[in-house]
C-alpha cells in the first residue's frame, strides 16, 4: 500500500493508491516547539485508521512548517521509517504537497488561499519560488485573514466615526459581540489570524448584496491575488496557474492574459500521494527522503483513470463560455494555442532525443511510423503524406497507422482506440523491424491502441517514442524516449484537437523535419529533394538552384533539365561544375547528402591540380 498524507495545522487526511481515506487531528507545525513528536503522533494515527497497516510500502507527508524548519523534516523523515521498517518515507512543506496535488506533479504556478495566502511556482527544471507567505504580521495579501482583518478596520473606523457606514458593522456584532471587546475577542481564541479569517466569509457576503465598504475589501483583496497568481506564473515559466483553498471560489478576477486559469486535479492529499510513489517530479530537491532515491511505484496507472488527467479538466473561468459573441472567443481559443509554445519548450531536451533516434532509423534503413487513434492519427497521416513530396522520399518511409485503419484517417470510428491486438497486428502487416522507430501519439497518455504498439515495438526491438500531453503516463513509461508536451485544460475541457493538437502537429513537424534534414534531404535550408511534380514546384526547384549556387537562372533550368528535374543532383551539378552523371555518382559515394557531394567533388579537384 502506498500512502499519501496532508498534515495541517486543524486536520491530518491520509489517502492510500486503492482510494482509501481516514483522517484526524493535525499538528502545529514543525517549525513549533515539540512540533516533530506531535506530526509523527497525527501521522500514525491517522495510519492506523487504514486497513493492512502493516502493508505500507511508501508514506509521504506535505506537513506545515516543513520548509521553515529543514532539520526537524529530515527528523520527522527519519522518526517515520523508525515507525514504518522496511517502507520508504518522505517528507516536504504542505504548499509542495499542494502544488502537485494541484497540477498533477507538472511545472506551473498554484496560488493557495485560505487563512493564509501563499503562490508556489515551479519551472520546468525543478526551480522553485515563493509569493508571499509571509504570515499575519509580514503578509498573507489577500488572505481570509487580511479580508476578515480589513472588513472589521473598516467597521471600527464607523464607529469612531471615521469611516462610511457598512452591514459588515452588523455582521461583525452578530460573529464577536460587543465591537468594544473585539481585542479581548480576538486574544482568547488563540490565534488571532484564525478567528480574523472567520469574519472573512461575511465580508464576501456583504460584497454580493452590494454593500460598497464590503466591496471596496474584496476589491482590494482580489488585486492581491491577481499580483500574486502573476509574478508566481511568470516565476514558473509556464501559463497555467491553479486556485486551491477555501477563497477559491470566493470571487473572479480577472486575469492577465499570460495567466491561464486551470482547474486544480487534486488537494494535497492526492500530491502528497503522487510523491510517494514517484521521486521525479520537478518538485524533488524539496522532499526529503529515507534510503535512495528510486521511483516507488511505475507509472502504469489505470487507462481508465482519465477523469483526473489535466487535459479532460474544465475551466472554471469559462463557465459561461457559451455566452461569448465571436470577438472574444476568437481571443480566448487564440491565447489558449499561445500558450502552446511554452510547453513545447519545456519539452524541448526529449524531442531533441526523439530526432535524433529519428534520423538513425532513416539512415540505417529504417522507417518511421506513428501509430495514433483519434486527431493524433489523422495529424500523424497528414504529417506521412506530406514527407514524399517535400523529401523526395517512399511513401513507406514514413507510414502513420491510425486505430480502426483507413477510414479513421477521415472519420471517427468509435471504440477503435481500445483494441490493443489490433495495434499488433498493424504493425506486423507492415513488417516491423528493429530498425524502424514507432512513434505513439495520444494526448491521454492512455491509449490502449497507442500503449500495445509501443510494447509491441520494444519486444520487436525497435526504438519507442511516446508523444503525449499529461504527466508520467503509461504511454510515456512504454517508451524510450518520452516527448511530454504539457499543454494543461482545453477551452472546451476533454478537447484536444485545440491545443493538444496543436503540441502534436509541431512535435511531428519536428521530428519528420529534423530526422529528415538529418538523413541529407536538406542543403542548408533548401529542400534540395522535393519532387518538381507541377508547375509550381518546377519554379520553387528552379528557384533552390539559384538561391543556393549563386546561378542565374538560365543555367538553374538547364542543370534541372540535364538531371531531369531532379533538384539535388542539379544543385551538386552547378556547384561542383560536373554533369548531372557526375553529381549523381559523387552523390552517392556521399551518402546521399549534398554538402558532402560537393566537398568530395572539390577534394578530387584539388588533388587532381
Amino acid at each position: 500500500m502506498i500512502v499519501g498524507v496532508d498534515l495541517g495545522k486543524t486536520g491530518c487526511r491520509a489517502r492510500s493508491d486503492g482510494g482509501v481515506e481516514a483522517t484526524g487531528l493535525g499538528a502545529p507545525g514543525l517549525a513549533e516547539h515539540g512540533g516533530v513528536e506531535a506530526a509523527l503522533r497525527a501521522v500514525r494515527a491517522v495510519l492506523d485508521e487504514l486497513p493492512d497497516r502493516a502493508a505500507v510500502q511508501s508514506v509521504a507527508v506535505g506537513a506545515a512548517g516543513a520548509e521553515a524548519a529543514p532539520a526537524a523534516a529530515r527528523e520527522l523523515c527519519g522518526a517515520l521509517a523508525e515507525a514504518f521498517p522496511g517502507a520508504r518515507t518522505a517528507v516536504t512543506s504542505d504548499s509542495v504537497a499542494a502544488h502537485v496535488g494541484a497540477l498533477g506533479g507538472r511545472p506551473g504556478a498554484v496560488l493557495a488561499l485560505g487563512t493564509g495566502v501563499v503562490a508556489l511556482a515551479v519551472d520546468a527544471h525543478g526551480h522553485r519560488t515563493q509569493v508571499d507567505g509571509w504570515g499575519p504580521w509580514l503578509g498573507d495579501d489577500g488572505s481570509g485573514a487580511w479580508i476578515g482583518r480589513e472588513g472589521l478596520r473598516a467597521v471600527l473606523l464607523h464607529a469612531e466615526g471615521r469611516g462610511p457606514g457598512t452591514a459588515l458593522t452588523a455582521a461583525a456584532t452578530a460573529r464577536f459581540g460587543e465591537l468594544r471587546r473585539l481585542p479581548g475577542t480576538l486574544a482568547a481564541a488563540g490565534s488571532t489570524a484564525r478567528t480574523t479569517a472567520t469574519f472573512a466569509p461575511d465580508v464576501v457576503a456583504a460584497a454580493a448584496a452590494g454593500d460598497e465598504v464590503a466591496t471596496d475589501v474584496l476589491d482590494r483583496a482580489l488585486a492581491c491575488w491577481v499580483a500574486l497568481g502573476t509574478s508566481a506564473v511568470r516565476a514558473a515559466g509556464v501559463p497555467e496557474l491553479a486556485l486551491v483553498g477555501g477563497l477559491a471560489s470566493a470571487a473572479h478576477p480577472t486575469w492577465p492574459a499570460d495567466v491561464h486559469l486551470v482547474g486544480a486535479a487534486g488537494d494535497p492529499a492526492a500530491g502528497a500521494l503522487l510523491l510517494a510513489q514517484l521521486d521525479d517530479l520537478p518538485h524533488e530537491d524539496a522532499v526529503v527522503r529515507s534510503g535512495p532515491v528510486r521511483v516507488v511505484a511505475p507509472r502504469t496507472s489505470s487507462v481508465d483513470d482519465v477523469d483526473v488527467l489535466a487535459t479532460e479538466q474544465s475551466r472554471p473561468d469559462l463557465a459561461d463560455l457559451d455566452t461569448y459573441d465571436a470577438g472574444r472567443l476568437v481571443d480566448v481559443l487564440l491565447e489558449a494555442e499561445a500558450t502552446v509554445p511554452a510547453a513545447l519548450a519545456a519539452a524541448a531536451p526529449a524531442l531533441a532525443r526523439a530526432v535524433d533516434l529519428a534520423r538513425t532509423a532513416i539512415t540505417s534503413g529504417g522507417r518511421l511510423l506513428y501509430v495514433g487513434a483519434g486527431t493524433p492519427g489523422r495529424l500523424a497521416a497528414v504529417d506521412a503524406a506530406e514527407c514524399p513530396p517535400t523529401f523526395g522520399v517512399s511513401p513507406e518511409q514514413v507510414v502513420a497507422l491510425t486505430a480502426g485503419g483507413e477510414g479513421a484517417a477521415t472519420q471517427a470510428i468509435e471504440g477503435a482506440e481500445d483494441d490493443r491486438g489490433a495495434a499488433a497486428a498493424d504493425l506486423d502487416a507492415r513488417g516491423l523491424t528493429d530498425r524502424d522507430l514507432v512513434v505513439g501519439i495520444t494526448a491521454s497518455g492512455r491509449t490502449p491502441y497507442v500503449l500495445a504498439a509501443l510494447e509491441h515495438a520494444r519486444a520487436a526491438g525497435a526504438a519507442t517514442v511516446a508523444v503525449v500531453n499529461n504527466p508520467h503516463s503509461p504511454v510515456a513509461a512504454a517508451a524510450d524516449v518520452a516527448v511530454e508536451v504539457l499543454t494543461g485544460p482545453e477551452v472546451l475541457g476533454g478537447s484536444t484537437r485545440l491545443k493538444a493538437g496543436t503540441a502534436q502537429k509541431i512535435v511531428l513537424n519536428v521530428v519528420s523535419t529534423g530526422a529528415m534534414v538529418g538523413a541529407g534531404h536538406a542543403y542548408g535550408a533548401w529542400m534540395v529533394d522535393v519532387a518538381a511534380s507541377n508547375e509550381k514546384l518546377r519554379r520553387r526547384a528552379r528557384r533552390i538552384v539559384r538561391e543556393a549556387t549563386g546561378a542565374d537562372d538560365d543555367a538553374a533550368l538547364a542543370a534541372l533539365e540535364a538531371s531531369g528535374w531532379r533538384t539535388k543532383t542539379a544543385l551538386v551539378a552547378v556547384l561542383a561544375g560536373v554533369g548531372a552523371d557526375e553529381a549523381d555518382r559523387l552523390l552517392e559515394e556521399g551518402a546521399g547528402r549534398a554538402r558532402v557531394a560537393v566537398e568530395l567533388a572539390r577534394t578530387l579537384a584539388r588533388t587532381s591540380s
